[in-house]
């Protein structure tokens, strides 16, 4: 009888915890890369400084993962995590603030024949057969796999922001005649992973500041930002002496500017990375229409 009442009393508490509107963040920042994994250091432990007292503030339950914690299982198993929750209507980021990189698409639905992928702490540069063969990079597919999963929790009126601040691999600027700061480290590589030594990169330059996304039947909203377009690298941005990924900056300029968050809060993350740096261009994915 003592089981039957603690189990009624534990879904009751998770029932209350529902009714009410949450709101939750997920930020994964990886500075320091393993020598051998080929990586530079990059300053992704500020970019978490920076950002979780102002999400703590704004009333996100904050949860972190960093450096040696933020492994692709680490990160998987805490997107999973979150994905169970959550709850209808609530409010949901998450940050990615990491090396990034191109690879060869698996599955043939890339029109460029290129996969996004985000760069775990257990993930290699280069292909080494037998010994790196790129099962630890986090793929855009494998990516969207958990955000739809989170996305059906969250039901009609949740609403789900996902920002990338990390390089998806690329060989242009927006200005390159303009050196705002040839020391700023950068957040990715140009090098395409590939068991190909001999793979030949698209010559694909083009521009696409924003794509509108469908929203299913059940479904939350969702806005991505990606701190730069698919071909460009992204540059860290200095302030005070101290370097902080761009979009992080940003992020956290919009989040220490407002009392409260809300989706309106969004378009002005964009703004910010504009603003922050002439070398990128942010790429927005929404299925929100802002005027």
């Amino acid at each position: 009888m003592m089981k039957k009442w603690f189990s009624i009393g534990i879904l009751s508490i998770v029932s209350l915890c529902c009714l009410a509107q949450q709101k939750h963040a997920l930020i994964i920042t990886i500075s320091d890369y393993p020598t051998e994994s080929g990586w530079s250091k990059i300053n992704s432990d500020n970019d978490r400084t920076l950002l979780v007292p102002e999400f703590e503030r704004l009333g996100f339950k904050v949860r972190t993962l960093t450096n040696e914690q933020a492994t692709k299982q680490g990160i998987t198993q805490s997107l999973s995590l979150l994905s169970k929750q959550v709850c209808k209507d609530d409010y949901v980021c998450i940050h990615f603030s990491c090396h990034g990189q191109q690879m060869e698409d698996d599955n043939q639905d890339e029109a460029d024949g290129l996969d996004e992928a985000l760069i775990p702490y257990d993930a290699s540069l280069s292909y080494q057969e037998g010994i790196y063969e790129g099962n630890n990079h986090l793929r855009d597919d494998e990516i969207e796999k958990h955000l739809v999963s989170i996305r059906q929790k969250l039901g009609e009126n949740g609403s789900l922001l996902v920002t990338f601040d990390a390089c998806h691999s690329g060989t242009a600027d927006r200005a390159e005649e303009y050196v705002e700061d040839d020391d700023a480290p950068i957040r990715g590589t140009s090098a395409v992973f590939s068991s190909n030594p001999f793979f030949i990169s698209p010559e694909s330059k083009k521009v696409e500041r924003s794509n509108m996304l469908s929203k299913p039947e059940g479904m939350s909203s969702l806005h991505i930002i990606s701190a730069c377009q698919s071909f460009q690298r992204n540059f860290e941005t200095k302030k005070e002496g101290k370097y902080y990924g761009t979009l992080s900056y940003a992020l956290y300029q919009v989040l220490k500017d407002n009392r409260t968050w809300d989706i309106n809060c969004y378009p002005l993350i964009e703004k910010e990375v504009r603003q922050l740096s002439i070398r990128q261009i942010p790429m927005v994915e929404s299925t929100y229409t802002f005027r």
